[in-house]
């Protein structure tokens, strides 16, 4: 158990007072290996809102970094790819929302108490996700459409309220 000393309580009051929104490092990011925007966080700050990309090459890169999304999402729609690795992604409605025919990879993040994980509204989107944990969303750790292609790998899914994976066909 985690004990909370008044340094470490300082610490973190300091870290949550200078921390800054997902949508400003996004803005503040450059191009970078092979990406419209190579957004690189950093692990003592905490990340706070969601982030709206379209027809968008971005990867995010967060070294163990918080994001708490405050009830918002990452939403990736259009031609757009994604490739978020090392988040822990929190409060969100989805984590990760993917709507239009994007291409995303997931790779160790960890996805805890949002409405759902990772949520795909489109079929012709497509996903890989390894070394993720989807854990305590109130609603499904993932969920798709049957159509959509997705490739699972090492992917930690439990005690999500509704469920863990969920499928369904539009209509």
């Amino acid at each position: 158990m985690l004990k909370l000393t008044p340094l470490y309580i300082l610490i973190l009051g300091v870290s949550l007072a200078l921390g800054i929104t997902l949508q400003e490092a996004y803005q503040n990011a450059s191009p970078g290996l092979g990406y419209d925007r190579l957004v690189l966080l950093n692990p003592d700050s905490i990340y706070t809102g969601g982030l709206n990309i379209v027809d968008e090459k971005v990867g995010i890169k967060g070294f163990g970094a918080i994001i708490d999304l405050n009830n918002d999402s990452i939403s990736v729609t259009g031609q757009s790819i994604i490739d978020l690795d090392g988040c822990v992604i929190i409060n969100g409605a989805a984590g990760l929302y993917l709507d239009g025919p994007v291409v995303s990879r997931v790779s160790q993040c960890t996805f805890y108490g949002n409405q759902y994980g990772i949520l795909i509204k489109s079929g012709d989107a497509s996903i890989v996700v390894y070394n993720t944990i989807l854990a305590h969303q109130f609603r499904y750790g993932f969920a798709c459409q049957k159509s959509t292609q997705r490739i699972l790998y090492y992917l930690d899914a439990f005690q999500n309220t509704q469920g863990n994976y969920v499928e369904w066909c539009p209509g």
